[in-house]
C-alpha cells in the first residue's frame, strides 16, 4: 500500500514537472499578408530570437492576416487577451494615441529612421507614455513619409491646384485640401483603377506601395515632400507578461525596446528605397522634390493643420516641441 502510494506521488509528480516544463506560446497577430516585408524581415526574426533566448521556454505563434484581428480591432484584442502580441498602424485607431500622431504631421523632415528613434524616445521620458498605460509596448515604428504619384509631372507647390487627389486618412486630405486639391478618399487597392480611369489624377502613397502595386504602370512621375510618417507598433498584453517566468520577460525586454524599434524604422526605410529604386529605374519615370526655397512656404502652408492639432492634443505644444527635439537627437538637420 506504501509502495502504491509512493509510486502514485512520483507519478503525480513528475506529470507536473512536465507540465511546467511546456513551452509558454504566445499568440502574435500580423493583420497585412503573408509577403509582407515586415513578416520576413523583423517579426518572424524577432519570434525566432525569443525562442532561442529562452532556450524554447517561449514560442511566438504567428497569425498572419486577419484571423484573429485586422487593423481597426487589434489593439481592443491585445487589450482583451485575445491575442498576447499583436503588430498594428495606429492610424486606424483614431485618437486613442492622439499624442504619439505628432509624428503625422506635415513639414517636418525626416527619415523613417530618426521618426522612430524619436517616438520611441518620446514614450521613454513619459512625453507620451499616458497612451501606453494599458499595455506593454515592445516598439514603436515609423514609415518614411508618403509621396505623391501623378499621371504627368509635378514640380512645384501650385502644380497641385485644382487638381484630384487620392488619399488615404483624413490629414492627408486636409493636406492635398491646403495645397489647393480636391481629396478623394480610399484604399490602397483603389489606387491603380482611380488613376487608370482619371478618377483622379494623383495619388498619396509610399514608394514601397508603388512598386508592390505596380502603380508605376498608371503613372509618370513622382513628387517628394515633407507630408509626415505614418507609424506603427507591437504591443503586448499586460497580462501575458506578467505571468512570463523573470527570465522569459528579461529577453523580451532586451530583444525589445529601443533594439527592435530600430528595426522596423530600418525595414521600412530600407523596403521605401527597394521601391524608389524601382520606380526609378523605369524609362521616362520622373521624380520630383520639393525644392528647398519651396520648404518655408510648405510649411507655411501646413500651419493652420499643426495648430489644430496642437489645440486638440493634451499638452500638444509641449509634445511637438520634444519630438523635434528628439528629431535633431537622431540626427535630423534643424
Amino acid at each position: 500500500m506504501k509502495t502504491s502510494l509512493l509510486l502514485s506521488t512520483l507519478l503525480l509528480a513528475a506529470v507536473s514537472s512536465a507540465r511546467a516544463a511546456e513551452p509558454v506560446t504566445l499568440k502574435l497577430a500580423f493583420p497585412p499578408p503573408p509577403v509582407s516585408f515586415f513578416n520576413g524581415q523583423v517579426l518572424a526574426p524577432w519570434g525566432k530570437e525569443i525562442e532561442e533566448a529562452t532556450h524554447g521556454d517561449v514560442k511566438v505563434q504567428m497569425f498572419i492576416g486577419p484571423t484573429l484581428a485586422n487593423f481597426g480591432n487589434i489593439y481592443d484584442r491585445i487589450l482583451n487577451g485575445v491575442i498576447d502580441l499583436g503588430w498594428g498602424l495606429h492610424g486606424p485607431l483614431g485618437k486613442q494615441f492622439q499624442k504619439s500622431s505628432v509624428v503625422n504631421l506635415p513639414g517636418i523632415p525626416n527619415t523613417g529612421s530618426q521618426c522612430s528613434t524619436a517616438l520611441w524616445q518620446l514614450l521613454v521620458d513619459g512625453t507620451i507614455a499616458d497612451e501606453y498605460g494599458s499595455v506593454k509596448p515592445l516598439a514603436l515604428g515609423c514609415f518614411p513619409g508618403s509621396n505623391f504619384i501623378a499621371a504627368k509631372p509635378i514640380r512645384s507647390m501650385d502644380d497641385f491646384k485644382g487638381m484630384k487627389v487620392y488619399v488615404g486618412s483624413k490629414l492627408q486630405g486636409q493636406i492635398v485640401e491646403l495645397l489647393g486639391s480636391a481629396p478623394i478618399s480610399g484604399n490602397t487597392s483603389d489606387i491603380y483603377q482611380g488613376l487608370q480611369r482619371g478618377t483622379f489624377e494623383a495619388a498619396t502613397t509610399g514608394w514601397a506601395a508603388v512598386a508592390a502595386f505596380k502603380l508605376f504602370e498608371v503613372t509618370k512621375a513622382g513628387f517628394e515632400a515633407p507630408m509626415g510618417n505614418p507609424t506603427n507598433f507591437l504591443l503586448m498584453n499586460k497580462d501575458s507578461y506578467a505571468k512570463l517566468p523573470a527570465s522569459a520577460r528579461k529577453a523580451i525586454d532586451e530583444k525589445s525596446g529601443a533594439v527592435l524599434t530600430a528595426r522596423m524604422g530600418k525595414a521600412g526605410a530600407d523596403e521605401t528605397e527597394h521601391g524608389r529604386e524601382i520606380v526609378q529605374k523605369i524609362p521616362g519615370y520622373t521624380i520630383a522634390t520639393l525644392p528647398n526655397t519651396d520648404l518655408a512656404r510648405f510649411q507655411k502652408t501646413m500651419q493652420p493643420l499643426i495648430d489644430e492639432w496642437v489645440k486638440e492634443t493634451p499638452d500638444g505644444a509641449h509634445v511637438l516641441a520634444a519630438y523635434k527635439a528628439e528629431l535633431i537627437k537622431a540626427g535630423m538637420k534643424p
